[in-house]
């Protein structure tokens, strides 16, 4: 107010202002004081102040601050605070420093088989772990999509080889699964001033993914293994059946002398045609009645939810079209794509009479089996509009050198 009086210019105070209230509870506050002048002399008589309530402004001055430092999932600092801290840590010579890096196994097929909320839900578990993993001096973050990092200042590799220790000895459940977490690690140290602490993150990332390449495979292996036995729990589906199903397609494949490579892709889709099913509410999958229009909407979604699982494991990206498109018809009439004919990959063309054979003779919640005469009949009347004729041939021909007379074989062949 003095200075107002003073020069006669309107003033306003530091932006750290506050008016404290009887309580004692502070509230920013913007202002500026004003000169009063007499209306002919212009003489100052005195000084306005106004003040304006900033409470919401500084609230979402300080989120935006906070998002810009820091992860919006998981709440760890982000990429961006690490470089920086990163800089500061050289430019003082800070020495030791520790780096961990770690990356999520099986993010991508968490995502696809148990959805985005099981994948997010893991990446915060994984934030919680290296939190209480870390001392109070360390900085954790997520440098985005399933990789991490802990930076250890004053911290040498002895102790950061035991903080891994530590988040390796910890069990974290992928929501909605049996599943349990998989990490791969690295770590490296700065021991020298001349040297950077990006040299020593690269030089983890680099033992990281050393670790990945032994660890992937195996895990995606347990992933898989997994999804079976939960196939089989939820469902009325059985290994047996996925051994009798390979064991008819290779069958028929010898009979059209397909490949070895062409061969293991019709075990591989024998196995795994129906691993989508996981995705689908068990209720449904064992329902003894004919399913509503909605349920059976979603049971159609098992291709693509198969397709998806099939598509995030390298070691199955191969049958992944297969297990798409194993629901299509002959005739068109089939689901995802409505592919029809020789459109339709032969391995599907096989496994759709060998699948519908084998469902028919075995006894379902919602129907009793036939006998094999019955389900032979069954694929005659529906050779041209549901299967493939020469696949579906095939099969029967295949059935007839196995059971002999114990069907009829028509004059003419099948």
């Amino acid at each position: 107010m003095q200075k107002v009086l003073e020069t006669g210019l309107v003033m306003g105070l530091a932006n750290h202002t506050e008016l404290v209230d009887r309580q004692g509870r502070p509230t920013p506050i913007a202002d500026s004081a004003a000169p009063i002048r007499g209306d002919e002399s212009q003489d100052i008589m005195g000084v306005v102040m106004v003040f304006r309530d900033v409470s919401s402004e500084k609230a979402h001055s300080r989120e935006i601050e906070f998002l810009s430092y820091h992860d919006s999932l998981t709440g760890l600092y982000n990429r961006r605070y690490i470089e920086e801290t990163m800089s500061r840590m050289d430019a003082a010579g800070e020495v030791p420093v520790s780096v961990i890096m770690a990356d999520v196994n099986g993010l991508k097929i968490t995502n696809d088989v148990f959805g985005h909320s099981a994948g997010d839900a893991l990446l915060k578990s994984v934030a919680k772990m290296m939190r209480e993993c870390s001392g109070r001096d360390d900085f954790v973050a997520r440098l985005g999509g399933d990789e991490f990092v802990i930076l250890m200042p004053g911290k040498g590799l002895e102790e950061a080889e035991a903080v891994i220790r530590r988040i390796r000895n910890i069990q974290v459940e992928i929501k909605g699964s049996s599943l349990a977490l998989s990490l791969s690690l690295g770590c490296a140290c700065k021991d020298g001033a001349n040297t950077a602490v990006q040299a020593a993150l690269q030089r983890a990332e680099e033992y990281m993914y050393q670790q990945k390449l032994l660890d992937g495979k195996s895990y995606r292996n347990a992933i898989i293994s997994t999804l079976l036995a939960t196939l089989y729990e939820k469902s009325n589906e059985t290994e047996e059946h996925s051994k009798r199903l390979e064991k008819y397609c290779h069958a028929v494949g010898k009979k059209l002398q397909l490949s070895f490579k062409e061969m293991d892709e019709l075990s591989l889709l024998a196995l795994l045609h129906d691993v989508g099913k996981v995705g689908v509410n068990p209720d449904i999958l064992r329902k003894p009645g004919p399913l509503t229009d909605a349920e059976w909407g979603e049971m159609k979604r098992h291709p693509e939810i198969g397709f998806r699982i099939a598509q995030a494991t390298p070691e199955l990206s191969s049958v992944a079209e297969l297990i798409l498109a194993h629901h299509e018809r002959w005739d068109g009439g089939g689901y995802p794509r409505g592919l029809k004919g020789e459109e339709i990959p032969m391995a599907c063309r096989i496994l759709a009479v060998t699948d519908a054979y084998d469902a028919m003779i075995g006894k379902r919640v919602y129907r009793p089996a036939v006998t094999v005469e019955q389900a032979a009949e069954e694929i005659r009347k529906n050779m041209g509009t549901q299967f493939d004729p020469q696949m579906a041939g095939l099969l029967l021909e295949v059935l007839q050198e196995e059971r002999g007379d114990l069907f009829y074989k028509p004059q003419g062949g099948f």
